[in-house]
């Protein structure tokens, strides 16, 4: 539960009865959507339901409180000037914002969507890497938040890093052949010498490819400053390997 106590606006027509409202949503996980649930006298949930109306929500989204919110659209409206006069306080559930939604795709599921991920970033968002604080850097880094939240279920399920590579190795190599296909015009328009990888690779290059996302992830720190560190790591690993040299060669 995810649960603020607000009270009466000293302007409010009735702050002479110095009622508290509270206003919760029935979640576990801060990106779960749930409807709000009030409680105290009606007109004073009356004016709560419309200060909270049109109240800035998570990441600029407009709070509709006929419609199912997440506690990140909740804390997000009940931290605006427009809540200021209630004086929201935060009473359960602050430990919600901490924890996402686990993932509903099966361990099979994961391996692939991971190795499509990766295959995309190998032929687009890593070779650069994207200029620092550009649009695809954030889109990078906030895909690599977001992968970093999932590998934390998929991993465990891996006995070592050499199972896991072995899991991704072979989806890897087929998703990044579909890609480089797919996005032949961005794969080609790139200098061989910063493409990181080949558009195929030998079943040798999947598993050292792999590796590198292994290691990788497995000793990211946690956070955006993490996640931003990961991106240069992994552009200077898969450099390292040379793979385009090798071919070359």
């Amino acid at each position: 539960m995810f649960r603020y106590r607000l009270a009466t606006p000293p302007t409010s027509p009735f702050a002479r009865f110095k009622k508290d409202i509270l206003v919760w949503l029935e979640v576990e996980y801060r990106d779960q959507l749930a409807r709000l649930q009030f409680e105290g006298p009606a007109p004073l949930v009356k004016e709560v339901r419309h200060g909270l109306s049109g109240a800035p929500g998570y990441r600029g989204s407009e709070v509709d409180v006929d419609r199912p919110l997440t506690a990140l659209d909740l804390y997000a409206a009940m931290s605006s000037d427009r809540m200021r006069p209630f004086e929201p306080k935060l009473i359960a559930g602050e430990q919600v914002l901490d924890h996402s939604s686990p993932p509903s795709l099966t361990t099979e599921e994961l391996t692939h969507s991971f190795a499509s991920r990766f295959a995309r970033w190998l032929v687009t968002s890593l070779p650069g890497p994207a200029p620092v604080q550009s649009y695809d850097w954030e889109l990078l880094v906030g895909a690599l938040e977001g992968t970093r939240f999932e590998w934390s279920f998929w991993r465990p399920k891996q006995a070592s890093r050499e199972e896991a590579a072995n899991a991704l190795a072979g989806p890897l190599s087929a998703s990044l052949a579909h890609e480089s296909a797919r996005l032949t015009g961005v794969y080609e328009s790139r200098p061989v010498a910063q493409r990181l990888v080949p558009p195929t690779l030998t079943p040798e290059e999947a598993q050292e490819v792999a590796t590198v996302f292994v290691e990788a992830l497995d000793t990211s720190a946690p956070g955006e400053a993490g996640a931003a560190a990961l991106v240069v790591q992994l552009h200077e690993k898969l450099l390292a390997l040379g793979l385009m040299s090798r071919r070359q060669a």
